[in-house]
């Protein structure tokens, strides 16, 4: 199957390259199924989720773990079960980014993360109850004692 995209222009994908999100986003009920490109082949840490139904509808997404390690998004038992999941399933995790210029400006969504079961392909942005996380995160990768500097 092919579609045009935002930045990406025209792409191929598979049927089973389609993430199914039945509740759409926050915002965007109505768009209820997308792909997941990488900006950088084989890189995970930018992607893109691209709407199947509106080729200028796509986000930038992160893996928040790849700028907080210690991140830990708990789903609740609601969540677990719409995305059909069992307790000791694997179950993937991704921001959305807001991005500016400077790009040490932007922001990424720790609040609200994309819970997709990577089985059956079934996604749902989900609101955690955890308080500590915001919904703009500062969009930075934290400097570690190897990378040189003073920690924050």
């Amino acid at each position: 199957m092919n579609t045009n995209t935002r930045y990406f222009g025209d792409i191929t994908y598979e049927e089973k390259d389609i993430l199914h999100l039945p509740d759409g986003l926050f915002g965007f009920e109505k768009e209820k199924q997308y792909v997941l490109i990488h900006f950088e082949e084989g890189d995970s840490s930018l992607l893109c989720l691209q709407s199947l139904q509106e080729e200028s509808l796509a986000f930038v997404l992160t893996d928040p773990f790849w700028m907080k390690p210690d991140y830990d998004p708990q789903l609740s038992k609601d969540d677990m079960e719409f995305l059909q999941l069992s307790t000791d399933s694997v179950v993937s995790f991704y921001a959305i980014c807001v991005i500016h210029e400077p790009l040490e400006d932007s922001t990424m969504n720790l609040m609200c993360p994309i819970a997709i079961n990577p089985v059956t392909r079934r996604a749902k942005q989900v609101v955690l109850d955890n308080t500590a996380y915001t919904f703009r995160h500062p969009f930075r990768k934290p400097i570690t004692a190897r990378e040189g500097g003073k920690h924050c």
